[in-house]
């Protein structure tokens, strides 16, 4: 074979490698394209739900297991966030809140051996909790903050022509991950993600099917209904015992000046 022949071949190979490599970014350009609306619906919906769910402040109590310290009960659920890199062209879109309880005191684990403590400290930072440590030769101390983070982060996939969710902590200690198509991306389909926040259902597949009932999500917004209104009645409670204790102040600022006048009068007879 010539020179000039396997001179041919590599010209061919190499423009061979460039319309593959042309089609494949093609492809993927088509499928970002496609995910784009999806991603952005996503983001219109849970900023919403964030928005109410930090005005109803539903009760969710919650409850965990953490590997060494045992069970986490009675944590309070709140403070939802709603973080976006791109406003135009979303790529990364996540959901944040907190399970705390406030008035608990850190939960201390003492462990004996270095490969023990490392393990247990390893532990407590892959799930991002919020914690202390006091190393020594033979083990240490960790003392567990009683709050889990939890996150549900989205992600346009342009090989899988899907929208990836992450969700962390949630249901349980780690990390789940599903994929939402982007035809089902409507917010009946997406009141499911509320109802998985909320807790009232733990089938994480029906994320990616989208067969939530009507009954479940009527429950859903009769229970954010419901606390909604308890909240209100709280409020207007509230407000009333305030103007009771202000009327009392005022009341008995006006008996103490009449006291006081009566007495001038009394001293001056």
């Amino acid at each position: 074979m010539g020179y000039l022949d396997d001179l041919k071949k590599q010209s061919e190979a190499i423009r061979q490698q460039e319309e593959q490599q042309s089609s494949q970014e093609s492809e993927e350009t088509r499928a970002a394209r496609e995910l784009k609306p999806a991603m952005q619906a996503i983001h219109e919906y849970l900023k919403e739900a964030t928005e109410v769910l930090n005005t109803v402040k539903p009760d969710v109590p919650v409850d965990y297991e953490i590997m060494g310290f045992g069970p986490l009960n009675n944590l309070n659920q709140g403070n939802y966030t709603l973080s976006v890199d791109d406003h135009e062209n979303v790529q990364k879109l996540t959901v944040r809140f907190e399970c705390a309880h406030p008035n608990a005191d850190p939960r201390v684990l003492n462990v004996k051996g270095r490969n023990e403590y490392i393990t247990h400290r390893d532990y407590l930072w892959r799930n991002n909790f919020q914690f202390k440590d006091k190393f020594t030769m033979d083990g240490g101390s960790l003392y567990l903050e009683p709050k889990i983070i939890v996150r549900l982060e989205f992600t346009p996939e342009t090989k899988q022509r899907k929208i990836r969710l992450d969700i962390r902590n949630l249901l349980e200690i780690g990390v789940t991950t599903r994929w939402i198509e982007p035809k089902d991306a409507t917010h009946d389909k997406l009141d499911e993600l509320t109802g998985l926040i909320l807790r009232k259902t733990r089938d994480l597949e029906m994320l990616s099917t989208g067969q939530m009932t009507d009954e479940m999500r009527q429950r859903i917004k009769e229970g954010l209904r419901k606390e909604q209104e308890k909240r209100r009645r709280m409020e207007v409670l509230a407000a009333a015992e305030q103007a009771a204790e202000e009327q009392a102040r005022a009341e008995d600022k006006l008996v103490s000046k009449l006291k006081k006048n009566i007495g001038g009068l009394v001293k001056r007879r």
